[in-house]
């Protein structure tokens, strides 16, 4: 009964089981079999002949029906198994449907916010990018208006400037003047609407139609034509010309009496003003603050000079200079040089409270921040005064009678502006040589016998650096519209700082071989930091004169090859002898003997050296002087026999 209910099982799952040719194709490339049994065309008949071909092999029939039982048995359990996995395929289905649609709502609120978001930063940017179409209008506009204002001031100056020279008849100068304000004036054609503009184009056409007229008149006196009879008698002179203003000049001394009274008053008064408000505030934007009392001055001056040559252009103008001039000087000494901060030393060298610094190891005392700004205040103010008391000598010679020009000259005034720009510079050089003093000294005192290794600079280098990167940038700042003294500042401090750090070279003694390469490698460092001292701490790096760059490299140089000479061996003699003069070209028996006390030679040892340096230095030319000189003048006759002993023990040690 099994066996038929087998058989009709088979068949009717024989019967569901007609696939169609494509499926059939599919699940033989996706599950690919030898197996006869999942072959489509599968023929029951076929199959029992493959496994029984013969009569004998019935006796296996058994084993091969239970193995066959057992595979069934097998796939029966397979099915059952999908079958059952099957059963909550449908729930997990729905529960994975309602996850994905969850999933993609939360995704599209993403997707949402995102959009929101970008459209947030897309007004944000638009928001952003007016502002700064906002803002280039604006720095356009704001450009435009400094470059129109800029023409417009050249303009107004030259109009002016070109009135004058015409009226002066200056043709030379209002050559080239002209043609600028005419380049000038092409900028405001559209600013014509403008009556100011306007007039000032008026005026350039009126200056170039008399210049016009001027000039050719000129050329008609100076070359009249051939065979005329346009000569024309000349216009005697206005016997009344003057005649009102001579009755004055015996009573103008009340008015320069007056002018000498009101001008003590101006003095005093900017020296109030002076001590009440201080010195002027740090400015480091524009170069240094002009002190305003002298443009004061200088306006009062124009003032009192106009109203005198109206009045006369005789001897009360030459009253009047004399009065200028004394004011001049009390301006300079009161206001300037009466100012300038007191430094620690005098004139004759080291104050005691100096040395007693020096010697306790402190720093020197240092200008503020305040003081060094003032001083180039003062320096700046000098050098204005200076060029305008020029200017000013000059329009004096102009309003007086020609007879009396020789009698004008401002040049004693001017020199004493010179000897204040001169103070101001020698105190900033003063104030910054000080302040590195310590270091040297500390340089000097230093146990350089005892360097074991060449590591980085110095700390006495760092703090030369130090000071100057302090100093250099306010004095450069302060000092940028008088470039040249800036420049004489830094001449002045090679000069004074290099000599002074060779001196104190000198005093290391004795240096071992690593130690003299470390001072080697510090005067290196040294010697950059000075080439670079016009632009430090500068964003703009501008190349330093070749005069202050000549003056460093010529100093330094030669403390390298001092050094380089005390690294030499000094055996054999001849050789450091003749590496001496090499390298040193001011050789002289005084620095040799330094640089034998550096190397901490014996004084027997130096004693040959000495006598073999004199033997090999040229010559010096017949009435030298100088202690090179004296130290190779004829010896005596003691002196001789005593060299020529040294110099045969030399030889004999050498053989």
């Amino acid at each position: 009964m099994m066996e038929e209910e087998e058989l009709e099982f088979v068949e009717e799952l024989e019967a569901v089981l007609q696939l169609t040719p494509e499926v059939q194709l599919a699940i033989e490339q996706v599950f690919p079999s030898q197996d006869p049994l999942d072959r489509a065309d599968f023929n029951a008949v076929e199959y029992i002949n493959t496994l029984f071909p013969t009569e004998q092999s019935l006796a296996n029939i058994d084993e091969v029906v239970n193995k066959i039982r057992l595979k069934i048995r097998r796939l029966d359990d397979n099915i059952r198994t999908v079958v059952r996995g099957q059963t909550n395929v449908g729930q997990d289905g729905r529960q994975a449907l309602e996850e994905a649609q969850k999933a993609i709502q939360q995704l599209f609120g993403k997707i949402k916010d995102i959009k929101d978001k970008a459209e947030k930063s897309e007004q944000m940017v638009k928001e952003i990018t007016r502002d700064i179409k906002q803002l280039d209008h604006a720095k356009r506009h704001l450009t435009t208006s400094i470059t129109t204002l800029n023409h417009l001031h050249m303009l107004a100056g030259g109009v002016d400037s070109l009135e004058a020279m015409t009226r002066r008849r200056q043709y030379g100068e209002v050559a080239n003047l002209l043609q600028g304000v005419m380049n000038v004036l092409e900028h405001f054609h559209k600013y014509m609407g403008i009556p100011q503009i306007r007039q000032l184009s008026e005026r350039v056409k009126a200056a170039q139609m008399e210049l016009g007229q001027q000039i050719l008149a000129d050329f008609e006196e100076a070359f009249p034509s051939q065979g005329t009879k346009p000569k024309k008698p000349k216009v005697p002179d206005n016997p009344f010309h003057g005649i009102v203003s001579k009755c004055f000049e015996p009573h103008l001394y009340v008015y320069i009496e007056s002018q000498d009274k009101n001008l003590g008053e101006l003095i005093d008064r900017f020296v109030a003003d002076f001590k009440a408000q201080g010195p002027p505030k740090p400015n480091t934007d524009e170069g240094g603050a002009v002190l305003p009392s002298c443009a004061d001055l200088f306006v009062y001056y124009k003032k009192c000079m106009v109203q005198c040559s109206q009045l006369s252009t005789g001897e009360p103008m030459i009253a009047l200079t004399t009065i200028f001039q004394k004011y001049l000087r009390e301006y300079a000494w009161k206001i300037l040089s009466g100012n300038l901060p007191k430094t620690t030393t005098s004139s004759g060298g080291l104050t005691i409270s100096s040395l007693l610094k020096e010697k306790e190891g402190s720093e020197v005392a240092k200008f503020t921040l305040e003081e060094l700004c003032l001083i180039c205040s003062i320096l700046s103010t000098a050098e204005y005064c200076w060029a305008t008391t020029q200017q000013l000598e000059e329009k004096l010679k102009e309003k007086v009678d020609v007879s009396l020009t020789e009698r004008i000259n401002l040049t004693g005034e001017m020199d004493t502006f010179s000897t204040v720009i001169s103070s101001s510079i020698q105190l900033l050089v003063q104030d910054l040589d000080a302040a590195c003093d310590p270091a040297l000294t500390a340089m000097s005192k230093m146990q350089w016998q005892n360097v074991e290794h060449v590591g980085d600079q110095s700390p006495y280098v760092t703090s030369v650096i130090l000071h100057i990167k302090q100093n250099v940038p306010i004095i450069r700042d302060n000092l940028a519209s008088t470039r040249k003294y800036f420049t004489q500042f830094c001449i002045k401090f090679a000069n004074s700082f290099i000599p002074k750090f060779i001196t104190h070279l000198f005093k290391c003694k004795p240096i071992s071989m690593v130690g003299a390469e470390q001072l080697l490698l510090d005067t290196h460092s040294l010697k950059m930091v000075l080439l670079d001292l016009p632009s430090i701490g500068s964003q703009v790096v501008r190349k330093a004169p070749a005069s202050y760059t000549k003056i460093v490299v010529k100093g330094m140089t030669r403390a390298e090859m001092i050094l380089k000479v005390v690294m030499a061996p000094h055996e054999p003699l001849v050789v450091f002898v003749d590496n001496y003069i090499k390298l040193l070209t001011d050789c002289n028996t005084e620095t040799f003997q330094k640089i034998l006390d550096m190397k901490g030679l014996k004084r027997s040892e130096q004693s040959n050296m000495l006598e073999l340096l004199r033997q090999r230095l040229p010559t010096p030319p017949s009435g030298a002087d100088g202690s090179s000189s004296l130290s190779l003048m004829a010896p005596t006759p003691e002196q001789e026999s005593s060299r020529i002993r040294k110099l045969e023990k030399l030889i004999k040690k050498r053989l």
